[in-house]
């Protein structure tokens, strides 16, 4: 049955500062549940609508599913529950009815629609295994595996590979097996122990001894991925599993111990990690997904205090998207004179609309506050680079909150949401940040906007056609006039600066590159020119910062395209003194290069980097004129 939701005002407030209790997260939880519901409901609308019958591929219609799926929750509801309340059931759910409807476009990876649609048998076997009820059930398989969502998965040997059809028949008392041709497996009598052939799935807990709630590790839904569907098991060994369980132990007790809102929150809305491989340590992979509600795609973490940031960012995520689902914060049908507008998000690379900048705030907000805790319980570098995360993300939260207090797309509730959230961040702005600390992630800062902007923004090219007249005519820069710039519409996505990775492996290094530094960039493109320069202006010091100007230079006197080296030269000018022609290149990178390649396309000799910036700082205007819908630094 379907109930009626509603958002407490008070929820609404406790969400945007991160103090969320129990009663909050159980009404979002709810609201999940019947979000759940009424999918299925359009799921079964939109197979009636194609006109699909028992005909139409070797399963039942979906109406058999949730028949028998009605028939378990009124056996034992708390079974259909935990089975429909799997995040993989939004994803499967939202990609099926796109294709039942028409509006998804077939890839060549894609399975059958029959076998997409089968996923509902599979809901429907696990919740008649949980809930004990006798039923005998077609469901798909492929390549010998029968996936049982939320209770485990069979493999079957020496079974071909492709699309088959698997039958479960259960009796209801602890008797079940799987049948696909010829071959039969026997399930254990308690699905969670393993057993020949059989994967149960992997339920790992918060704390050693107290009881709660679970976790799972999901390494076998097909769903499981929202950003690649479909994909096979890929199960775990035990090693692995343990270590997985003891980093979530470790987390825990860390979040318990120092931070009690975010201790709360995570076990109230997160039910299932998605194992990742293992990144470099500042490469931490993760993500979630609107319609997969409590999970969480995260890659091995490191150590204890990388998994509790990294759960507090993805818990966040999560609580935004179930609030979302019953509150509009961001009105994404109106129309302003900037509500088209693409923004900058410091913690990303490409530009954002304003309700991914919301999430996005929301998220970095906690992170934020985990480190402005986090970086008076560490000692020695890790407490430097603990205040070098909270200089930079408190800075990058009031950049991002600045930005969203000026969207007019933002509804009454989602204005009072960023209210929230500012409030939240407010004190931030006076506490104090070692200088050791803060010098380098005020660089961060800066080179996160410039960088941004190289890539994601380019000059009207007219306006840098005459520019480059007046410079190739010996006129000075006053006589020029700043170019517009606007967002690139063939920006690619690419991975975070370097330079961001080295910052953070120079502090954690305490304040020297360890000789195993380049080993752990492997996998990152960086020519050795420009990494030596890279590792100059991190070293710090006139000395350094000098040779670094040095090597920029000439990396760009041979090739004038490349992006970081622009921006890397405007942070060794700045930390060299030289701010006029800093300020150029950190505020308006893209178009001291533009100009650069202008004139080598004409045919000109390659300009001197350094030259060129010092005559475009006099431009009137190009330093302190925003670019069109740039913030400022």
């Amino acid at each position: 049955m379907l109930t009626r939701h509603h958002v407490p005002v008070a929820d609404l407030e406790a969400i945007a500062t991160g103090r969320i209790t129990a009663p909050t997260g159980t009404r979002i939880a709810a609201a999940e549940r019947s979000r759940r519901m009424l999918m299925l409901r359009a799921l079964a609308a939109a197979e009636a609508d194609r006109g699909t019958d028992e005909g139409e591929g070797p399963l039942p219609p979906l109406a058999h599913a949730f028949e028998l799926l009605a028939r378990a929750e009124a056996l034992d509801p708390q079974a259909v529950a935990s089975v429909l309340g799997h995040p993989p059931v939004g994803v499967w759910a939202v990609r099926l009815l796109g294709r039942l409807r028409g509006g998804v476009e077939p890839r060549p990876d894609e399975p059958p629609l029959w076998r997409e649609a089968g996923y509902a048998h599979a809901l429907a076997a696990a919740a008649a295994l949980r809930a004990g009820l006798p039923a005998r059930v077609l469901l798909p398989a492929r390549a010998g595996r029968v996936i049982l969502p939320t209770v485990g998965h069979a493999v079957l040997d020496d079974v071909p590979g492709g699309h088959d059809v698997a039958t479960l028949e259960t009796d209801g008392r602890g008797t079940a097996r799987v049948t696909l041709g010829p071959h039969v497996l026997e399930l254990p009598a308690a699905p969670y122990l393993p057993a020949p052939g059989w994967h149960p799935t992997r339920l790992l807990s918060w704390t050693p001894r107290e009881p709660g709630p679970g976790v799972l590790l999901d390494d076998a839904d097909p769903y499981r991925d929202f950003r690649s569907p479909w994909l096979p098991p890929a199960p775990l060994t035990d090693g692995e599993s343990d270590t997985w369980q003891r980093h979530l132990h470790d987390a825990a007790h860390l979040l318990g111990a120092r931070h009690p809102d975010a201790a709360r929150t995570v076990p109230l809305v997160l039910n299932s990690l998605v194992p990742l491989p293992g990144m470099p340590r500042f490469r931490t992979s993760s993500a979630s997904y609107a319609e997969a509600f409590g999970s969480a795609l995260v890659s091995l973490p490191r150590d204890a205090v990388d998994f509790a940031v990294t759960l507090v960012h993805e818990s966040r995520h999560s609580v935004l998207n179930g609030l979302s689902h019953q509150i509009q914060l961001v009105d994404r049908a109106a129309r302003g004179p900037r509500q088209d507008t693409l923004l900058y998000a410091p913690w990303r690379t490409d530009p954002r609309p304003p309700w991914g900048l919301l999430h996005g705030t929301y998220a970095f907000t906690g992170v934020a506050d985990f480190w402005r805790t986090e970086r008076h319980a560490l000692t020695g570098p890790r407490a430097d680079l603990a205040h070098f995360e909270f200089a930079v993300w408190r800075d990058a939260v009031a950049i991002a909150l600045r930005t969203l207090e000026d969207q007019p797309g933002l509804t009454p509730w989602g204005r009072r949401f960023v209210d929230g959230m500012a409030r939240q961040a407010a004190p931030w702005a006076g506490d104090d940040v070692p200088a050791g600390a803060l010098a380098p992630a005020q660089a961060e800062l800066a080179d996160l906007r410039a960088t941004w902007c190289s890539h994601n923004l380019a000059p009207d090219p007219a306006a840098t056609g005459l520019l480059t007249d007046r410079r190739l005519g010996g006129a000075p820069g006053e006589e020029g006039t700043a170019p517009p710039s606007r967002l690139r519409g063939d920006a690619p996505l690419r991975l975070p600066e370097l330079r961001c990775e080295l910052r953070r492996l120079h502090l954690a290094d305490a304040g020297t590159f360890t000789p195993d530094t380049l080993a752990r960039l492997s996998g990152i493109e960086r020519s050795p020119e420009l990494l030596d320069a890279d590792m100059c202006l991190l070293r710090g010091g006139p000395a350094n910062a000098a040779r670094a100007v040095d090597r920029y230079r000439a990396v760009l006197t041979g090739a004038p395209g490349t992006r970081p080296a622009w921006v890397g030269l405007g942070l060794a000018l700045e930390a060299s003194g030289e701010g006029a022609p800093a300020a150029a290149l950190l505020h308006r990178p893209e178009v001291v290069r533009a100009l650069a390649l202008e004139e080598r396309a004409r045919g000109a000799r390659t300009p001197d980097p350094l030259e060129l910036a010092r005559w475009a700082a006099r431009i009137p205007g190009l330093t302190t004129q925003p670019a069109t819908d740039v913030p400022q630094r």
